[in-house]
């Protein structure tokens, strides 16, 4: 069996798109998969399966929440060990802890093309920085996201897909969730 993390865009924001995590579970578990766990109300499942055909177990969970829920929802699917390769691939040599609370990886469904990099080009090296690494999108906030210009631009409309964003510590509590034993 594969571990895979599904990342839900967009729920459970500003009271739109709710789905109750126990409710997301179930959902997941009326798929067929296995050991289903869920992280925070941002719509982050672990769970385990034999489909190794991502976009079509992509695709069927977007389908199912569509179905039980009536609104469309992008699941962005990474197997485990993608998960623990973006920690790896961390562009960013940050010295200090603290900085690790101003560093979010989006996660795309494709790598991005070579226009929609030249796109964004002009927002890669200001106050706020971007780097890509095959189909992520690390941003380092020199204050925060919130208080970022950066925040305000439509990366998805510009990157031409959906993307959904976690800090570096929901990345990481996903991978550590993800590895521990299975009952």
């Amino acid at each position: 069996m594969t571990s895979y993390i599904a990342l839900l865009r967009g729920i459970n924001v500003g009271g739109n798109k709710i789905i109750k995590m126990q409710d997301l579970k179930l959902l997941f578990q009326s798929l067929e998969l296995d050991h289903v766990r869920t992280y925070i109300q941002s719509g982050n499942v672990i769970f385990e399966s034999n489909n190794h055909e991502i976009e079509l177990l992509g695709g069927l969970i977007e389908l199912r929440i569509k179905e039980v829920y009536g609104f469309q929802v992008s699941v962005i699917l990474r197997t485990l060990e993608e998960l623990a390769q973006v920690i790896e691939n961390n562009p960013f040599d940050l010295p200090e802890q603290e900085d690790y609370k101003r560093l979010y990886v989006s996660f795309l469904t494709s790598e991005p093309s070579t226009e929609a990099l030249e796109k964004l080009q002009p927002y890669m090296d200001g106050p706020d920085k971007l780097r890509f690494v095959g189909k992520e999108m690390y941003a380092f906030y020199e204050v925060s996201v919130s208080q970022s210009a950066l925040f305000k631009v439509p990366m998805d409309k510009m990157l031409g897909m959906p993307a959904t964003s976690r800090n570096w510590n929901t990345v990481n509590k996903l991978v550590a969730l993800g590895r521990v034993e299975k009952p």
